[in-house]
């Protein structure tokens, strides 16, 4: 885990980017790879996991937030080569102290269906008395 080193960024190398989104199948044909650079600058905070050894962007995830009360991680994704080795639990880690440095009372995550006790191991619980919708079009 020593050659794995985290950074925030305000921009950052896009393909390496749409990669990750790919990689964990998030990415639809009608994104285009141009918006990455003002998704990163809009996130309160965008992190990324470089293998040091090798210069590979292996890891991201990011902060939204109105910057006073809360903040919501989303986009948490680890390169499926390097699964299973701590990567995700140090990156959450990063991106909760970060929230908690920049005084955010709220810590909220968005995360994929069956992936609940990876984010319990970090203090996440799921509120059963709330329930977030998503908006269809």
């Amino acid at each position: 885990m020593n050659h794995i080193q985290f950074t925030i960024v305000e921009s950052w190398n896009t393909n390496s980017i749409v990669r990750l989104y790919k990689e964990a199948g998030w990415w639809k044909e009608e994104y285009s790879p141009d918006e990455i650079p003002g998704l990163i600058k809009a996130s309160y905070r965008f992190i990324v996991g470089i293998d040091v050894t090798s210069g590979e962007t292996i890891a991201m995830g990011r902060i939204i937030s109105d910057g006073i009360s809360i903040g919501i991680i989303q986009d948490l994704c680890v390169h499926s080569d390097f699964r299973g080795k701590g990567i995700g639990q140090v990156l959450l880690q990063f991106l909760v102290n970060e929230a908690r440095k920049a005084g955010l009372l709220k810590i909220m995550l968005v995360a994929e269906p069956n992936t609940e006790s990876f984010y319990k191991k970090s203090c996440f619980i799921s509120n059963k008395n709330q329930i977030f919708l998503l908006h269809c079009r």
